[in-house]
């Protein structure tokens, strides 16, 4: 079973897409944020599988918020 999510804010959104390998999940990333020079986009893969579609998808967006929040404050650099 697949699963996805997407958050949007003032700005940016997240979405996160479980991935079923074998018996687990993994969960793939996105990010879009707008930056000065453009939206900035970003996709990854989450660094641990997950029992579950749902544990990978609500885990995957609370990974996703936090890179948007370190961009937004300029705590890394978006570009």
């Amino acid at each position: 079973m697949n699963l996805s999510g997407r958050v949007d804010g003032d700005g940016w959104t997240v979405t996160a897409c479980a991935r079923e390998s074998g018996t687990e999940f993994g969960c793939l990333i996105g990010t879009s944020v707008a930056a000065p020079d453009g939206v900035v986009v970003r996709e990854f893969t989450h660094d641990r599988n997950f029992s579950t579609p749902q544990e990978a998808v609500l885990d995957g967006l609370k990974q996703g918020m936090s890179w948007v929040d370190l961009t937004t404050s300029n705590t890394i650099c978006a570009a």
